[in-house]
């Protein structure tokens, strides 16, 4: 059953068209409640065919959700941080990346707003398969901690079945 969640997905990167079809095709939230800036082609191509929502940029995304899932490598990470950093506040922003160093600390001295921030690391098993650790701020609102986990474990598993 979908989650009643209303979330964003910004970004870069090779995860970031994985994690927007999981999401969609996995149907872990409707896909109205999904929002994407018309500037990221990327998100925007993964989402054809769909009935997502297409905000005129990142921050407009960012204002109507609820969760903000932030993919990039740990050398952009700063930088989408630093587009949404003063509209984050009374959102969950949920990064997703593959370095160990994009921690809660990392996420806590870039994004000054945001009172509810996870960290969801990204890491391959002796078998190659893709899986997430998280750190949650003790901020983080309870409810949301299922959804956040919801959405980037469908990435992993579609990029896992993908081989």
């Amino acid at each position: 059953m979908p989650q009643n969640v209303l979330v964003s997905v910004l970004g870069e990167g090779e995860y970031l068209p994985h994690l927007v079809r999981a999401i969609l095709e996995k149907e872990i939230i409707p896909a109205r409640n999904l929002f994407l800036s018309s500037k990221n082609q990327v998100a925007c191509q993964a989402a054809e065919g769909y009935d997502v929502r297409i905000c005129e940029d990142d921050i407009s995304a960012v204002i109507k959700s609820e969760i903000v899932l932030v993919t990039a490598s740990k050398r952009e990470m700063p930088t989408q941080l630093a587009m949404i950093s003063s509209s984050s506040q009374k959102r969950v922003v949920v990064t997703v990346c593959d370095s160990e160093k994009v921690d809660l600390a990392y996420v806590s001295d870039r994004i000054a707003a945001a009172t509810e921030l996870i960290a969801a690391v990204l890491h391959r098993d002796e078998n190659g398969k893709l899986y997430a650790t998280y750190e949650i701020s003790q901020k983080a609102r309870l409810f949301l901690h299922q959804p956040c986990r919801d959405l980037v474990n469908a990435m992993c598993d579609r990029i896992n079945e993908a081989g």
